[in-house]
């Protein structure tokens, strides 16, 4: 009894943890499109919108990576990418928080080491962003001032292409 109330205590303590979301938080989505392109059975591509809530001080980073699993036979093949370049390109802010604005972004997933090529049907995708502010302390010197994220669940999707 006292392993499983030690263990509930500590996932508890862990998903507090991991979480990036400011708690006045209420707008923080990740949308994914719906049908991402498979080129070459290789290169995957699928856009995302992100709306995120304001934080005081200036945009310093922010991201999103999206995921994929399909099986084949008996192998399950992954693929994973990254992008850092929303609307405003690396010059301006890269997302543009403020509760209601729609960043769109298009990302490219390439197979992880290992995996197998995809096929036209059925997979699943799941994504995550981030977005962070900072002020700066000096050349060169930045503190980070406030973080948030969003993610989604494991969803249903199908190739085209």
């Amino acid at each position: 009894m006292r392993f499983k109330l030690a263990t509930a205590i500590g996932m508890g303590a862990l998903l507090v943890a991991a979480t990036v979301t400011p708690a006045n938080a209420a707008t923080n989505t990740i949308i994914i499109g719906a049908s991402p392109t498979l080129t070459g059975r290789q290169l995957i591509t699928v856009s995302i919108t992100v709306v995120c809530d304001p934080l005081a001080d200036t945009p310093f980073a922010s991201g999103a990576w999206v995921s994929f699993r399909q099986t084949s036979g008996k192998q399950i093949n992954t693929a994973s990418g990254f992008t850092e370049s929303f609307t405003g390109g690396p010059a301006a802010p890269m997302l543009t928080c403020d509760g209601v604005t729609q960043n769109t972004a298009v990302v490219q997933a390439l197979p992880d080491q290992g995996s197998g090529p995809f096929h036209g049907g059925p997979a699943l995708v799941s994504a995550f962003f981030f977005y962070q502010t900072a002020i700066s302390c000096g050349p060169g010197c930045f503190q980070t001032t406030g973080n948030e994220g969003g993610s989604t669940p494991w969803l249903s999707t199908s190739f085209r292409g």
